[in-house]
């Protein structure tokens, strides 16, 4: 079972990640603003757990003016395209929510010193390589149409769940005979090998993680009910 080679990698996994101390106030004390959407309706529900529609709009919207920007020679994206990306955004938050889940079952957390470092470091809330507090409340509020409180809390979920794939990732073995083997199934020429072995590997390990994510996303699919409302929000239901 997966779960039983995590629990073996948990130590390992945590002796590595480094411990970062701040000075100061967590980032979002005694700055949160109201947010007049109603952020009680939600999107999907993982388990018990509402992913509200509200911030799943936020990425969609962010997503879409990326692809905008992107692409200033065409005059509008197709609808098709959009469609994508909010089944592809959709899917992310799920898969991300499952898996935060699953390393607080495993015991794994992440602190608000970890939370406060994650955001004073982010470059979006930056002026001249330094953590603006004005201007973190002025794109949380605006940009990304939530409060700080909830940021924060999204971005403990989304660290949550990074650290449980790094998990999987850890869980991942290419040994020497298996890249040998797939790279002769792939090149049948061994010219270039040594030379590209290494990226090679390293192509082949994340294709065989990703495999091992998506295994257990088919292992866990019965034990965690997951619920779809997006036809009803977009319908205004």
């Amino acid at each position: 079972m997966i779960i039983s080679q995590l629990r073996r990698y948990h130590r390992a996994f945590f002796i590595g990640t480094v411990s970062i101390f701040l000075i100061g106030t967590f980032v979002g004390l005694g700055g949160y603003y109201f947010v007049g959407a109603d952020r009680t309706e939600a999107v999907a529900m993982v388990g018990g757990t509402k992913i509200p529609y509200v911030r799943y709009r936020a990425q969609v919207d962010q997503y879409v003016e990326a692809m905008r920007q992107q692409n200033k020679a065409e005059k509008e994206i197709p609808e098709e395209a959009i469609k994508d990306v909010k089944i592809g955004i959709l899917r992310d938050m799920i898969v991300q929510e499952i898996f935060a889940q699953q390393a607080e079952k495993m015991g794994i957390g992440v602190s608000d010193m970890e939370v406060a470092f994650a955001i004073r470091n982010s470059p979006r809330f930056q002026r001249e390589g330094q953590f603006d507090q004005g201007l973190y409340f002025q794109a949380v509020r605006y940009s990304l149409r939530t409060t700080p409180e909830e940021y924060e809390l999204q971005q403990r979920r989304a660290m949550l769940s990074a650290k449980f794939r790094g998990l999987l990732f850890q869980t991942v073995k290419v040994g020497p005979v298996e890249l040998d083997r797939e790279f002769q199934a792939q090149d049948k020429k061994s010219k270039g090998y040594e030379k590209d072995k290494q990226k090679f590997a390293e192509g082949l390990h994340q294709a065989r993680a990703l495999d091992t994510m998506n295994f257990f996303l088919k292992q866990i699919s019965s034990q965690v009910q997951v619920q779809s409302f997006l036809d009803q929000r977009e319908q205004g239901a």
